[in-house]
């Protein structure tokens, strides 16, 4: 089994409670295999930390692009107020 932790910096949204909880909603539909998803407001933005039990069907290399690239840029886009544009900077990746 291919698991993994994931850590992202979310900046450009509004962090309130209620885009916080849509959030979250969104990912966990989204990423059925994720154990965890842990979404803390920082300034202008989140810190997301993302647990994954199974990264099937993807490997540990593509896994992190279509997450980046496809599934966190929706959801942010669809459940949260940006404040100008939005930046996803990976903090960290771990693979286990």
């Amino acid at each position: 089994m291919n698991r993994g932790t994931l850590k992202y910096l979310v900046k450009g949204v509004r962090p309130d409670r209620e885009s916080r909880q849509d959030l979250h909603r969104e990912l966990t539909d989204n990423l059925p295999n994720a154990s965890s998803i842990v979404i803390l407001p920082v300034v202008q933005g989140y810190s997301l930390e993302i647990e994954m039990a199974d990264l099937a069907p993807f490997t540990s290399v593509s896994f992190e692009p279509y997450l980046s690239e496809h599934v966190l840029p929706e959801a942010v886009a669809i459940r949260c107020e940006t404040l100008g544009p939005v930046q996803l900077e990976l903090l960290k990746a771990r693979y286990y």
